[in-house]
């Protein structure tokens, strides 16, 4: 009998020349068996990370969908959260290389855009950032940080502050409020009594 016709699911006769019907509904899958219900994802929650139920029933279905054993989504899913961790990590590094590149772009266009007087520049803006700091401690740890020290306009901005602190005779720094005969000394030529 031709191969083919072995495997044909039609009456053929036995052996004693009885024909008999082979079946023709398929015998359920053992890997169909082995699906779970729902799926236990607890081994990939660590330090306390919770899954969130509405994506972990999602996925479940997918994994149903595609008749995995929980042996089978284990492996998946730990590769696909291994794979998920070196794209971040990658995005995560093209995105501080971009930053790191934006901010050398701030410096030198402020190299650029202050010629000449940058060094100056430069030093009456540290200036400025001191003085600012007994106020907002921890100033120049964020302009660094966030790299708005190398823009132009921070630049300009602290050598403002810094220059009008190297102007300041001391006066404006007493701090408490200004008695008249301190004002009127200031300011020689005014009559504070028409104001």
């Amino acid at each position: 009998m031709p191969e083919e016709m072995a495997n044909d699911n039609t009456n053929t006769p036995n052996a004693e020349g009885i024909e008999s019907t082979q079946e023709t509904e398929q015998q359920p899958d053992v890997a169909e068996s082995s699906v779970p219900e729902s799926y236990d994802f607890a081994e990939f929650c660590v330090d306390g990370v919770e899954l969130d139920a509405e994506r972990a029933e999602q996925y479940s279905e997918v994994l149903k969908e595609a008749g995995m054993s929980q042996e089978q989504a284990n492996a998946v899913t730990k590769y696909g959260l291994a794979y998920a961790q070196e794209v971040a990590q990658e995005a995560a590094t093209q995105y501080e290389q971009a930053q790191a590149q934006e901010i050398k772009g701030w410096a030198d266009e402020a190299r650029t855009e202050l010629g000449g007087q940058f060094d100056a520049t430069v030093a009456q803006a540290a200036i400025g950032v001191t003085y600012m700091e007994k106020n907002v401690p921890q100033l120049r740890e964020m302009l660094d940080a966030t790299g708005f020290g190398n823009r132009v306009e921070a630049i300009r901005l602290f050598a403002q502050i810094g220059q009008m602190v190297a102007e300041d005779d001391g006066r404006a720094n007493r701090g408490g409020t200004a008695n008249t005969s301190d004002v009127a000394g200031f300011y020689k030529n005014t009559n504070f009594d028409i104001y």
